[in-house]
C-alpha cells in the first residue's frame, strides 16, 4: 500500500454469516494471511469443500474510499467462533507491526451482531 495510506483502520465484523469489512491501508501480505486464516476460524468451517471466499478490493461510490470486504456465506460463528475471528484479526494486524487498537463498538440488532474495531498507526 502506498505511503499515502490513511493513519486509521476500521474493521467491521457482522454475524451470521460472518461478514468483514476493512477500511484503511493494509499490506498485501496481511490481506493474504487473513484470507488464509479467517475461513477456518468459523464454528462451521467449510475447509476443503470449495475455494474459500477472499477479500475483494472495493471503492465506495460516493466517497471514493478504498475498502476490503469478504462474506463467509454458508458459515456460522457461535460465541467461541466470534472470539476466534477477533483474535485472528488482531494477531494479523499485530504481526503487520503498525496497528494499535484504539477503540471498539458493539451493537446487537435484529439482523445480528455488529462489532467495530478502530485502529491507529503506531508512532
Amino acid at each position: 500500500m502506498a505511503s499515502t495510506a490513511p493513519p486509521n483502520l476500521v474493521a467491521t465484523m457482522r454475524f451470521n454469516p460472518p461478514t468483514i469489512t476493512l477500511v484503511g491501508g493494509l499490506k498485501e501480505r496481511t490481506l493474504e494471511q487473513l484470507n488464509e486464516l479467517l475461513p477456518s476460524m468459523c464454528t462451521t468451517s467449510k475447509e476443503g469443500r470449495h475455494d474459500p471466499p477472499r477479500f475483494q478490493e472495493k471503492v465506495q461510490k460516493d466517497s471514493g474510499i478504498l475498502y476490503y470486504h469478504v462474506e463467509l456465506r454458508g458459515q456460522y460463528c457461535d460465541n467461541l467462533g466470534v472470539c476466534f475471528l477477533f483474535t485472528t484479526l488482531f494477531d494479523c494486524l499485530e504481526e503487520e507491526g503498525r496497528w494499535m487498537l484504539q477503540d471498539t463498538n458493539a451493537v446487537t440488532m435484529p439482523e445480528g451482531e455488529c462489532y467495530k474495531f478502530f485502529f491507529v498507526k503506531k508512532s
